[in-house]
């Protein structure tokens, strides 16, 4: 299907998420907006039916991750796929500010 080598992930205009591109195609994308001065919200995160079965989802929250991680910022999630991805990941404990269960 793909190597992780072969998607790029951009930060969408005014912060607010990142799309991945593979081969020049939009297969995914996570959206979030800014709470007060410490907080984002993911609101929403989509992938294509082709690679719903793979990690890029993952991919996506670590890049929120990362963001907010460099930007001193907690991590809300409205999204049920974000949020199984939080669940599963422990490691994002550290940025992530309410445990929901979907």
């Amino acid at each position: 299907m793909f190597s992780p080598k072969d998607i790029e992930f951009n930060e969408q205009q005014n912060s607010q998420g990142f799309i991945a591109n593979c081969h020049g195609q939009q297969i995914g994308e996570i959206n979030m907006f800014f709470v007060g001065v410490d907080r984002l919200v993911i609101e929403s995160t989509y992938v294509v039916d082709e690679y719903k079965n793979t990690n890029l989802c993952l991919e996506l929250v670590r890049h929120v991750v990362a963001f907010a991680r460099a930007k001193h910022r907690k991590i809300i999630s409205m999204c049920p796929m974000a949020q199984s991805v939080f669940n599963e990941h422990p490691e994002f404990d550290d940025v992530r500010l309410i445990r929901v269960a979907f």
